[in-house]
């Protein structure tokens, strides 16, 4: 290695450093010890010049289903979820590390590797594969050297940088803690934070640019992430969690993107989706991604070195964003009244609900009888309200405004009647007839005993 060295630079060595050389390695000969191997290391290859269309990137990581569970169009039960894939950037066909359980998915996004660690869900540095991710690089470092800066929030967590279970936090959700240059670092520890109440953390930081990170992590806690609890529960989640986001000072001013994925099922593929305004919008690609293609946009974007084959061999999701983001929101939120229905009959008070949706954020949700004035609904994505009503015939419009003040109305019409709706006597025809048919025959037989009993008897 020295020879080799000394011969490229020639005689442009100073005599003082040839001499140290030879000194040192008469030094180590002498040694009782043997000398240490070379490290053999692979040196990073630098990713093609950078498409550079974000500069702040979130990333939510939710658990343990197929797309077809989550998008309402294939046969899942996310409304939000499924109306956020259609409003932006939905990739249709990407794939998981194709291994189980959560870690090694978790290590594939931020590693470039699983390190063997199928089949397996420990702490840090608790066998084979997790002493390989610990000693390896890890997304963190390119951005670190790139002089970009990152942040890491955890639900649930109790302190920065916890390497264990704790109540809803579980670690294994947390791939940062299993890599030793962050988890024995003091100032990378203090950028792996809990998220705080309802994820206030990571709101307060998107603000403002000064508090931002150009890499930013969410870990959900484990009923959020739909882990432990119904995909109603996840959805209602990111319903509240992705449109306080999207309205954020960064995301609303900033070339910033949301990417949103699971990091497994149980067969493939699974739910990923960008959103934000560098991304296309309506749009559905059926190129085949994996979890290594989330680094490898990372490294597009910021012209970072790879970490391994695998995210060199990924594919890049540069399709999705588009280099010229609109300076304002023009897009129309969309509502709808579920109940009553059009044209029914209903008792008062009337009990009105629906559903709205916003590519960003919906501002509120009014309601009106009969033409009134706008009183707000309970709720935004999923709302309600209530009218006491006179009999008769009414309308009922529903408004959704959104945060920058775009609207759309919708209206029924229904009749109030007494005490609830009218009573359908046809329904039950056939039973009355047989119940009269019934009460003429006990009758009947009721009168014919009674004349017998009265008939006086025979001389």
């Amino acid at each position: 290695m020295y020879q080799g060295s000394l011969g490229r630079r020639g005689r442009s060595i100073p005599l003082t450093f040839l001499l140290a050389v030879i000194v040192s390695a008469a030094a180590s000969a002498g040694s009782p010890h043997p000398a240490r191997p070379a490290l053999v290391q692979d040196i990073p290859k630098a990713s093609a010049a950078g498409t550079n269309v974000f500069d702040y990137l979130v990333v939510i990581v939710m658990e343990n289903h197929n797309l077809c569970d989550i998008l309402k169009s294939c046969g899942g039960t996310a409304t939000y979820m499924s109306n956020l894939a259609g409003a932006w950037g939905l990739a249709q066909d990407d794939h998981y590390c194709n291994v189980n359980p959560s870690l090694p998915n978790y290590l594939c996004l931020t590693g470039g590797s699983d390190f063997g660690c199928s089949g397996y869900d420990g702490d840090p540095q608790s066998n084979a594969c997790t002493n390989a991710a610990w000693a390896a690089p890890n997304i963190v470092d390119r951005i670190v050297t790139a002089g970009l800066t990152w942040k890491a929030y955890m639900e649930d967590m109790p302190s920065n940088c916890y390497g264990s279970d704790s109540g809803n936090y579980v670690v294994r959700h947390n791939p940062f803690v299993y890599y030793s240059d962050i988890a024995n670092n003091a100032t990378r520890c203090s950028r792996v934070v809990p998220a705080g109440s309802s994820d206030s953390a990571l709101i307060n930081d998107l603000a403002s640019t000064s508090t931002a990170s150009n890499l930013m992590w969410l870990t959900p806690n484990k009923c959020n992430d739909i882990h432990s609890c119904p995909i109603d529960t996840g959805d209602a989640y990111l319903a509240d969690l992705v449109q306080r986001i999207l309205s954020s000072p960064v995301f609303t001013t900033q070339r910033a993107a949301l990417y949103i994925t699971f990091d497994e099922g149980y067969g493939q593929p699974v739910y990923t989706v960008w959103a934000g305004r560098v991304v296309n919008p309506t749009y559905t690609s059926s190129v085949a991604y994996d979890h290594f293609s989330l680094l490898a946009t990372i490294e597009s974007n910021w012209n970072l070195p790879t970490l391994t084959a695998n995210d060199a061999g990924a594919a890049a999701m540069t399709e999705f964003f588009t280099p010229n983001p609109p300076s304002s929101d023009t897009v129309a939120p969309t509502i709808a009244i579920d109940s009553p229905s059009n044209h029914s009959s209903a008792s008062s008070p009337v009990s009105v609900t629906g559903t709205a949706f916003d590519n960003i954020a919906i501002q509120k949700v009014e309601l009106r009888v009969d033409g009134g004035a706008w009183t707000t609904a309970t709720g935004t994505t999923s709302w309600s309200g209530s009218f006491p009503l006179a009999v008769g015939n009414h309308t009922i419009d529903a408004r959704v405004t959104d945060t920058s003040g775009n609207s759309k109305a919708v209206g029924i019409s229904l009749s109030v009647t007494p005490g609830g709706p009218p009573f359908d006597f046809l329904s039950i025809l056939p039973e009355i007839v047989v119940g009269l048919i019934v009460v003429a025959a006990v009758a009947g037989l009721l009168i014919y005993r009674r004349r017998k009993k009265a008939r006086p008897p025979e001389p």
